[in-house]
């Protein structure tokens, strides 16, 4: 008797568990998306735009920054921001980025099958 009610429990536990754990994805997830989209709007407005920027180490980043129709080099380091001087816009090489419609499904499946291929490699 003791031993059923104990199975009983341990699988009450298991359910609730499951139940928190999917709660906590459903929040995580749907938060993420608002603040995502809250940044979004926010960003994408106004003059002021970074159209590309690249690290040079740990606290020193250089930026493109386009400022209503100039486009500006700027130097971000930890506590001063340089302007090193003006680029012109049209020798810039655009990079196109393609939104492919893919769904986070495909992407991880595609993961999945080159990383179970190399997973397979090194168990020979």
């Amino acid at each position: 008797m003791v031993v059923v009610s104990m199975a009983d429990n341990s699988v009450i536990q298991l359910l609730t568990v499951t139940l928190i754990f999917v709660a906590v994805l459903a929040v995580t997830y749907f938060t993420t998306r608002f603040i995502g989209s809250y940044q979004k709007k926010h960003v994408s407005r106004g003059n002021i735009k970074i159209i590309e920027g690249t690290r040079i180490s740990n606290s020193k980043v250089l930026e493109i920054v386009k400022a209503g129709d100039k486009c500006f080099l700027i130097a971000i380091c930890k506590d001063t921001v340089t302007l090193i001087g003006e680029v012109n816009e049209d020798t810039l090489e655009k990079e196109e980025v393609k939104n492919t419609g893919e769904s986070f499904g495909s992407v991880f499946s595609r993961f999945k099958v080159v990383h179970k291929g190399e997973a397979e490699d090194e168990e020979k």
